[in-house]
């Protein structure tokens, strides 16, 4: 159980991340490949979900972020990110 609620304050960084990069507040492309990494690894890990296949666009989606394209999907997968963050505090009995 611990080991999801890490993996959900990483979704809100990374969904933090994101924004920040499509706001222009961040233009580190090595923090944004790490973030990128970090979901598409994780959603190759838990394959077999809906979630994970998200996981993985949303880690696409932040590469192309990097690589100039800027739509309004990247409010929609930091609030599926930040749902499941919030999502694992409730598994974990914080909610």
């Amino acid at each position: 159980m611990v080991f999801f609620l890490f993996l959900g304050f990483l979704d809100l960084l990374v969904a933090a991340l994101m924004l920040a990069t499509h706001l222009g507040f961040l233009n580190e492309w090595k923090i944004a490949m790490m973030g990128a990494a970090y979901l598409i690894g994780k959603g190759l890990m838990l394959r077999g979900s809906f979630l994970s296949v998200i996981d993985i666009l949303a880690g696409i989606y932040f590469i192309l972020l990097m690589l100039g394209v800027r739509t309004f999907l990247v409010y929609v997968f930091a609030i599926f990110l930040c749902y499941k963050f919030v999502t694992s505090l409730i598994m974990r009995g914080w909610g």
